[in-house]
């Protein structure tokens, strides 16, 4: 797996075999107990590379945990501002992530930051433990291009302050990780969902 320090170069490198080589992929990704997760900091463009995986990944859904974190924050309000602390969010990630992927067998997509590498490792392991597998990306990007993403992002423009915010810790919890499988984010939304596909 490449190492947030490497992932920029190593994606890089390869741009000229995996530029315009989106098309159908092998069986491994249509797997039903497959779900793939798509992590990094806010701004790395997790929803982009998901929706661009669901649309090549055959019979593949994508599922937001966050809107299992909005319908919870309607009747528990988080004390820390953040649902992810909330231990029912977490239990019930897990326990739906399992659900979907037992009871409705198509490949699942997840795309959540988990810059908690507390809640991180509950999550991903609690659902390995029902029996899927679990193949994480975390796309690394750099800190001012993460800020200026940010920035520019008019559709998130109200959570802006709280993405600045949370940066700092996303990229310390990425640097520490040793079990992901890192994707350079910096480049194209295209290549980036190829060189996940390519690591099948």
């Amino acid at each position: 797996m490449p190492s947030s320090a490497t992932a920029i170069a190593a994606c890089t490198s390869s741009s000229g075999v995996i530029r315009g080589s989106l098309r159908p992929v092998v069986p491994r990704w249509q797997d039903p107990l497959v779900i793939v997760w798509i992590n990094g900091a806010f701004g790395a463009g997790k929803t982009t590379t998901a929706a661009l995986l669901a649309a090549r990944i055959p019979e593949a859904k994508i599922f937001d945990p966050e809107y299992v974190g909005y319908l919870l924050t309607t009747f528990v309000p988080a004390p820390t501002g953040d649902f992810q602390d909330l231990p029912l969010w977490r239990h019930l990630v897990v326990e739906t992530m399992s659900g979907l992927a037992q009871h409705y067998p198509h490949p699942w997509i997840a795309p959540m930051s988990l810059i908690d590498a507390g809640h991180r490792a509950e999550i991903l392991d609690g659902i390995r433990k029902s029996g899927a597998e679990v193949r994480e990306f975390v796309l690394a990007v750099p800190e001012p291009q993460l800020r200026a993403r940010i920035a520019a992002d008019q559709i998130e423009a109200k959570a802006a302050g709280w993405r600045q915010d949370h940066v700092a810790q996303a990229l310390t919890t990425f640097a520490d990780l040793t079990d992901a499988d890192f994707v350079d984010g910096t480049v194209p939304a295209e290549q980036v969902a190829a060189t996940i596909l390519a690591r099948r």
